[in-house]
C-alpha cells in the first residue's frame, strides 16, 4: 500500500499559494498604473518569478520539491520518480493552493478588475496560436528543469533558473498567449471568477507538454531520468521520492 505524504502536500498547496498571491500582486500593482504592455508583462513575471524562486528554496520547497506546477509533477511522475498517489496528491494540493493563493489575493487587494488576473489569448491570437505557444514555453520550462536538476554543479540553482525563465516568458509571450505557464495558476482565478474561457487550452498544451518533455529527455540522454525530482537539488532537506539523489531519510 502507497504511503500518503499529507505534510509533503499541504506544503505544495502553501506553496502554490504564496505563487498566486505573488503573482497576482503583480497584476494588481501593474493595474494601477499606465506602462506599456511590455514593461507590465516584465514586471509580472518578475513577480511570479520571486513567488517561485521564493517557494523552492524555502522550508516549504526544500520538503515538497517546491514544484507548485501539475505539469511539472506530471513530467516528474512519468519519469518515475513519484508514486501515482503522490503526483495526484500534489496535483490537488496545487488546485487548491492556487484557489486559497487568489482568494487571498482577491481579498487583500482593492481590485478594479478583478479579470486581470485571469490567464486570456491576445486579441489577435487565434486558439491554435495559445495552443502551440504555451505548449512550447511549457515544453522547454520542463526541459530546463530536467536539465539543470541532473547537473551536479548546477542543480542547486534550478529554482533561479526557472524563475529567470518566467520572466523571459512572461515578457515575450503574455501579449500573444498570456503565458499561463502553470494549470494551478489558470484554474485558481477562473474558478473564484466562474470563468472558465480557453482553460481547456491552456491544460492541453501544459498536459501535452509534459509528456514531450519527457519523451524528448528520455530521448536526449538515452533514457536517463531526472537526478532528482526537487526543484531545490543540492540544498538542504530530505528528499522522498523515487529518484537518484543522495537526500534520503
Amino acid at each position: 500500500m502507497e504511503i500518503l505524504h499529507w505534510t509533503v502536500y499541504f506544503c505544495e498547496l502553501l506553496g502554490t499559494a504564496i505563487l498566486l498571491l505573488a503573482g497576482l500582486l503583480g497584476i494588481y500593482l501593474v493595474s494601477l498604473v499606465n506602462l506599456p504592455d511590455f514593461v507590465k508583462s516584465l514586471i509580472i513575471g518578475l513577480f511570479f518569478a520571486m513567488g517561485i524562486i521564493m517557494v523552492v528554496y524555502s522550508p516549504l520547497g526544500k520538503r515538497s520539491g517546491g514544484h507548485v506546477n501539475p505539469a511539472v509533477t506530471i513530467a516528474f511522475w512519468l519519469n518515475g520518480l513519484m508514486s501515482g498517489i503522490d503526483a495526484l496528491g500534489y496535483i490537488a494540493a496545487q488546485f487548491v493552493g492556487a484557489v486559497l493563493g487568489a482568494w487571498l489575493a482577491f481579498t487583500l487587494f482593492d481590485w478594479q478588475n478583478l479579470s486581470a488576473a485571469l490567464v486570456l489569448p491576445g486579441v489577435n491570437s487565434s486558439g491554435l496560436l495559445v495552443l502551440f505557444i504555451e505548449f512550447m514555453i511549457v515544453f522547454a520550462m520542463i526541459v530546463a528543469i530536467f536539465s539543470f536538476i541532473s547537473s551536479d554543479k548546477q542543480g542547486r540553482f534550478t529554482g533561479v533558473v526557472i524563475g529567470i525563465y518566467i520572466v523571459v516568458a512572461t515578457t515575450l509571450f503574455a501579449s500573444i498567449s498570456g503565458a499561463g505557464l502553470n494549470p494551478a495558476r489558470n484554474l485558481g482565478p477562473a474558478i473564484l471568477l466562474q470563468n472558465f474561457d480557453y482553460i481547456w487550452i491552456y491544460f492541453t498544451a501544459s498536459v501535452l507538454a509534459a509528456f514531450a518533455a519527457y519523451g524528448f529527455f528520455r530521448g536526449a540522454t538515452r533514457g536517463t531520468r531526472p537526478t532528482c525530482s526537487k526543484l531545490c537539488y543540492k540544498t538542504e532537506g530530505p528528499c522522498l521520492f523515487k529518484c537518484n539523489c543522495e537526500f534520503k531519510p
